[in-house]
This record gives structure tokens, sequence and C-alpha cells, in this order.
């Protein structure tokens, strides 16, 4: 016969030391019993927990390249920019005066060359000297500062005995309305560079062309060139050699050029005249 015992009355028998018998069924559930192991089992039980805490890499796959989608005629296509109106085109320019030395001729002016000393009675027209510079007043270039300047320059080399010694004004773009100052107005024939200077050479028949001055030198002789290696040469005009140097109202602010200035005008007076066609 079964005994039913709750929890006191099983604690006090057990205080009296009576060992009660309780079926299987009865046995209360209690924590399972640790069963001690070996230590090498302990350790590799370890080894395996702690390899499975380890979180396993995230495997990334990598990006599908992006798929152009073709424009249909169901596809919205950007709208396309406003159209500007086009620039009115430049007036067709003839090919030869697309060359630098063209453009220079046909902006650049020039006056009919004068004789520097109309008075003189010696000198060689086979020695003759053509100067060539941007003149205050084309028709007497000997005055103002800056001609007494260039007539010192050519007194020095003893030119004022020749009447073959002529001077020839230029003018560059822009200045046709300039007035000269401190200087009487006179009408001046100014013509075209190209067919003056061909004009001028014809009429003097210099022995040697002296250009004064970069801007001169740049429209005369189609070049583009630094002062420099300007005067570094000695150039043609129409079979003509020419010798480059500063012009006259440059020495006038730059002294120290006057030296420099000298040897160009040596360097052109030791040039043998051409020989005759």
């Amino acid at each position: 016969m079964a005994l039913t015992l709750d929890t006191r009355q099983r604690a006090m028998l057990q205080e009296m030391g009576i060992t009660v018998w309780l079926p299987k069924s009865a046995v209360p559930t209690t924590a399972p019993a640790v069963v001690s192991l070996p230590a090498a089992v302990q350790r590799e039980a370890v080894a395996a927990t702690a390899v499975q805490a380890v979180p396993a890499p995230v495997q990334t796959t990598p990006a599908q390249p992006a798929v152009e989608v073709p424009v249909t005629a169901t596809t919205a296509a950007p709208a396309a920019p406003a159209t500007r109106p086009a620039a009115p085109s430049a007036p067709a320019t003839p090919a030869a005066a697309t060359a630098p030395e063209a453009a220079a001729f046909v902006e650049w002016r020039m006056s009919p060359a004068v004789q520097a000393y109309p008075q003189a009675t010696g000198g060689s027209a086979d020695n003759a000297w053509l100067v060539i510079w941007e003149c205050a007043n084309p028709a007497t270039p000997l005055q103002g500062d800056t001609g007494k300047l260039l007539n010192n320059m050519l007194r020095a080399l003893r030119l004022h005995h020749s009447p073959h010694v002529w001077i020839a004004s230029v003018q560059r773009p822009g200045q046709e309305d300039v007035p000269v100052a401190s200087l009487p107005a006179a009408p001046v024939d100014w013509q075209p560079l190209a067919s003056c200077l061909l004009s001028s050479v014809q009429q003097t028949r210099p022995a040697r062309v002296l250009v004064l001055g970069m801007h001169t030198a740049r429209a005369v002789l189609g070049s583009q060139e630094a002062l420099g290696r300007l005067r570094a040469q000695v150039h043609q005009i129409h079979r003509i050699p020419a010798v480059v140097s500063y012009d006259p109202a440059y020495l006038l602010r730059s002294p120290h050029a006057k030296p420099a200035a000298w040897a160009d005008l040596c360097r052109a007076h030791a040039l043998h005249p051409p020989p005759a066609v």
C-alpha cells in the first residue's frame, strides 16, 4: 500500500533517521549529475567550443557591372541643349594676306623717303643710306628731340656731308589721327608699307638699310622676333642688307643703350654696297 507523504512529513522522518523509499514515479526531478571526464577530453571540448565561438567570415559577392539600357522610343532621352546661333563668319581674306609679313604690310603705312641733308655735296651714290623709323614729322625727320638725336648719330658717322642719306617714316595702325605735339602739322603722303618700301628702295638705291625700333623692324621684316635677335643678324630687304637698332625715342629714355646703338651703326656702315646688276 502506497504511503503518500508531503514534503514536511518526509523532512521529519529524515530528521529521525528513518529512510523513506519512494517509487520512481514519485522521485522529484533533479538536475542531471555532472560526470567527471578525463582532462584530455575536457581540453578538446573547450577547443571545439572556442572554434565555434569565432564568427564565420562574411562572404561578399563582387558587384555586378551596370547594364546599359539602350534608349528606345519609350525611354525618355535627355533634352538636347539649346542651339546657339552661329557667329557671323569673318570675310575671307586672300591667301597672300594670311602670312605675317603680308598682314604687317597691310596694317602699317609708309611715307616716301626724303633727303636728310639735301644741301650736302659730298659722298657717293654707291654708298647711300636708307633709314626707316617712326618719325614724329615725316616731312622734316631731323626735328624734335628724337630727330636731333638721330642727326647726332648720323653726324658721328660723318654722313651729314652726303646728300645720299634718305629717311622714310612709317606709321603703325591706329596712329592716323594722333596729333604731333610741338611740331607744325604737314600733309603726309601715307602709302601702304609694302608698295612704298619697294618704291623707296628703287628710288634711293641704298647700299644698306637701317631700321630703328622693334615694332618698325617687325613690320618691315615681317618677323615677330625680339629686338635682341633682330639686332644680332643682318637682314635682307629687296636684296639690300639691313641692320636693326634701337628707336631714338627709346634711347632718350634709356641712355645706357646708346653704346649698343652706336655699335649697330658701325656694323651697318661696314656693310659693302651690293654688286651692280
